[in-house]
């Protein structure tokens, strides 16, 4: 009986150290660093920078048609980790590329397929950092599968713009876009979702071309086909000021079809970033809807 009682006791210990160990690895986990792929763990236990374990579930129903129940269930996606950001002493922010997989794990390609920007936030206590915050679709960008030239600008104190430049080319008109995200405290902000930045419209009907052409720049026309879009621009962050310098020119058609003098375009926004918002303080987009 005691060896019966023995041998019980012993299987009851090890019970319960299994029990115990499982409920140490549900726990909410740490990270005693900021390197990005100790950080990935704590959103993904699952997520490795290599190979399938790139691909994970997120919801993505913040930022697409996605249904509340899919998004909750959890869209396959390919995580990569972009940035990470010390907000203070005991802040951080995670900032991820977030790409939509197929049935064999690669990335959707297709010409109106973006990205996704993800954020997480962490907090320092003495066990380490702990994830507070999870934002695992913040703000669409990009297409073919890529969310475009991403950076990072420190604003203010504690406030992070996150940019992500991209283009595309539609049926020979091409243009540029500029998606701007705040980070601030335990949460990210879209606080534009894309800025438009260029337009060439030459691909389409070669009209640009042939105002650089003194015989064919002569020739009067009688339909749309004629009208010159051919702007680009440059932008930077001064502190928390977002200045975009545009020059180009635009040759459109008047309210009566007809087509109007060339005009110089040479004109410069500035936005204002505070907390949650971007907001135009001076100047405006010369560029038209294309």
């Amino acid at each position: 009986m005691k060896l019966f009682s023995r041998f019980a006791i012993h299987c009851a210990l090890i019970t319960a150290s299994l029990l115990l160990a499982g409920c140490e690895k549900s726990d909410i986990r740490y990270s005693k660093t900021l390197d990005r792929n100790a950080l990935m763990v704590l959103p993904f236990p699952g997520w490795t920078s290599t190979g399938d374990d790139k691909v994970q579930p997120v919801d993505l129903s913040a930022t697409t048609d996605t249904p509340t129940e899919v998004g909750v269930a959890g869209t396959q996606a390919e995580i990569s980790p972009l940035y990470v950001v010390r907000l203070d002493d005991t802040h951080a922010a995670l900032v991820t590329q977030v790409l939509p997989v197929d049935e064999n794990n690669r990335p959707f390609d297709c010409h109106s397929c973006s990205g996704t920007i993800g954020a997480y936030f962490f907090e320092h206590s003495a066990d380490g950092w702990h994830m507070i915050t999870r934002q695992d679709s913040v703000a669409t960008s990009g297409v073919e599968g890529n969310i475009g030239r991403t950076s990072i600008t420190k604003l203010e104190e504690g406030h992070f713009a996150v940019t992500a430049e991209w283009g595309s080319c539609w049926q020979g008109y091409c243009g540029r876009w500029l998606v701007v995200v705040g980070l601030q405290g335990d949460l990210a902000h879209l606080l534009n979702a894309g800025i438009a930045l260029s337009v060439d419209n030459d691909g389409a009907h070669g009209a640009c071309s042939a105002l650089d052409n003194s015989a064919s720049a002569k020739e009067d026309a009688k339909d749309g086909s004629d009208e010159c879009m051919d702007i680009q621009s440059e932008w930077k962050f001064q502190g928390n000021h977002l200045q975009v310098l545009y020059t180009g020119r635009l040759r459109q058609l008047g309210t009566s079809g007809e087509l109007l003098p060339t005009k110089k375009i040479r004109e410069r926004t500035i936005y204002v970033a505070t907390p949650g918002q971007l907001t135009l303080i001076s100047g405006s987009d010369p560029i038209p809807d294309f």
